[in-house]
Formats: C-alpha cells, structure tokens, sequence
C-alpha cells in the first residue's frame, strides 16, 4: 500500500478524480516521504534502506484496491438501498431474502463458481450502522463474480428519473467498464478505458455520498484514492492482480496450520518447509564429468563445466494446498 504516499492526497480528496486534481500533478519523491512519515512518528519500511529501492517502484494491485476495495464497498451501499427501497416483503429479512434469490439466479444463469455461500444482511451491512458504511463480505473472487450483477441489479430495479438512483447506475455501469477492461480482447484501449471509467465511478460515488449529506452511507474509503492510482498509471494491470500470489499464500498457510502448538511465525515456516521435504524427493546431486576422448573443451569452459553440478530430479514440484 506504500504507492498511495507517493501524492500529497489526504482521506478528504479520495473521490477527488477531476483532471486537474492536485495529487496527480504534487507527487513526492523517495526523500520527501521518508521525511513526511518520520514527522508523523511513523517508522518507514526496511526496504528503502536497499540502495535502488525508491517509492515509484512501489505498485497498487488490483486485487485488493478492486476486489477488496472500491466493488465491496460499491456493491454493499447499492444492496443495502435495494433492499430498504426496492425489494418487496413486510421487513428487512424477507426483503434481503427477495435480492437473495436474484443473486443465485444470477449464479446459475451464468454458471458462477464463485458463490457466496449465503446472502443475509449480515453479508452486506456492518454491526455499527451508525459508524461503518456498508461493505459486501466475501472473498476477493466472490465480490469480482458480482460485479457484473451489480449492474444488472441496477438497471433493473433503479429508475432514470430519480437522480440519486440514476447516479447509482451510472457508477454500477462505469465499475463494470473498468472490470471489462482487464480482458485480453480490450488491452488496445484499455488504458483510456480504465482512466475514463474510474474517474467517473469516483465522480459518481462522491456526489452519492454529498447527496446522502456526507454521513455513513457512501463514506468513500482510501481504497478509492489507490483505486485511481492504479487506474491512471497507464501500466499493464494484468501484471498487478496479485491472484497467483494470494493463492499461492493460502495453500502454504492451510498446510502450515497447526494444533496446540504456539502462533508464531517461524514455527509455521519450519513446519512448512518440513511438509515440504516429506511430501517431495530431495533430488540426487551429481558431479558432471568429461570423457577423456572427446574433444577438450575450451579452457575458459572446462573449469566452469567442471564444478558444474545438475540435478537429476528436475525442478522442485510446485506446493498444491
């Protein structure tokens, strides 16, 4: 999350996305944040003691700026109005129960594996609904899988002559753009694509949030700043999803888990790397030799080839949780 600091934004501007916004023009250089987070009290990451390491080298990923950040969010504030104004039934229950029922319709109409495993209130709404927005709850691939539905939901249920619903759909309609952008088919436009569409779902989500008079419901997040960071840099978003790592961290963590025993972290790397060489052969190291009678290698490859060693095995199997 350090490339959030490379700009002078503060938690009021998050929604700021106009062209002319000040923290696409005031950005900060490696010295200049140091200096910020230590007057702050704040102790900097180790890693820009590394000679190179400098704060532009930092990249917002998709993963959790979109599908834990800026879709939860939207799609959270838009259930909890279709709930309270849209779907039928005498109380919240039976209402959330209604949108429930469109959800898994949606799932088995376009054969989603994703799914949540249950649509109740508690899925969208915070306990502390005087204090947190609502935000949707799931994994990152489930909020993705309803992205799309969002909008379906929108334009179905939302009408064209009521600002405030119209501002929903228009925002429902430019998060799906920015979503559609991420196919191989669209790379050709995708960088005008992704800056023209996030900027108007920030647009729109801020002027839902004045228009709710700057209280709970559409609280825009910081989530939202990083959001169109990303979404301005004009790089190869593919390159920053961080899906495989995400995945790749979990296998290890549920084969590292463990009972009785204490949480800390270099317990669960050794029991992991343990696991590790049980459930894999350790490959037999050779000395690779030259026969005598073939022709002799050049001398500045002789010696190289000599202490060369292979191993037999072939690569280390990848870890499957």
């Amino acid at each position: 999350m350090l490339h959030a600091d490379v700009c002078t934004c503060i938690c009021t501007q998050v929604c700021d996305a106009e062209d002319n916004s000040p923290w696409r023009t005031q950005r900060l250089t490696t010295v200049e944040l140091l200096m910020r987070e230590w007057q702050r009290g704040k102790i900097p990451s180790p890693l820009f003691s590394v000679f190179g390491v400098l704060n532009h080298l930092f990249k917002v990923d998709w993963l959790h700026c979109a599908d834990q950040g800026v879709a939860p969010d939207f799609l959270g504030n838009l259930f909890a109005y279709l709930v309270k104004h849209k779907m039928p039934g005498p109380n919240e229950d039976e209402r959330c129960k209604a949108l429930g029922a469109e959800v898994f319709d949606f799932y088995e109409q376009n054969d989603v594996e994703d799914r949540l495993k249950e649509f109740e209130v508690k899925t969208y709404s915070s306990s502390k609904k005087t204090t947190k927005p609502p935000k949707l709850k799931g994994s990152a691939a489930e909020c993705r899988a309803l992205v799309p539905f969002g909008l379906i939901a929108a334009q179905r249920h939302l009408r064209d002559d009521d600002a405030f619903e119209k501002a929903m759909k228009s925002a429902a309609s430019h998060l799906k753009n920015c979503y559609d952008g991420l196919r191989a088919g669209n790379r050709a436009c995708s960088h005008d694509a992704f800056y023209e569409s996030s900027k108007a779902f920030a647009l729109q989500y801020r002027a839902l949030y004045r228009a709710c008079g700057n209280g709970v419901s559409w609280r825009p997040m910081p989530k939202m700043h990083m959001f169109l960071e990303l979404c301005s840099s004009r790089t190869e978003l593919e390159k920053f999803r961080n899906y495989r790592d995400e995945d790749f961290g979990g296998s290890v963590s549920r084969q590292s888990r463990m009972k009785g025993s204490w949480k800390l972290l270099g317990t669960y790397a050794r029991h992991s790397l343990d696991l590790f060489r049980c459930k894999n052969q350790a490959p037999r190291i050779v000395r690779r030799t030259i026969d005598k009678k073939t022709k002799p290698l050049h001398a500045s490859t002789h010696t190289h080839t000599l202490s060369t060693c292979i191993l037999n095995e072939g690569e280390f199997p990848h870890i499957h949780g």
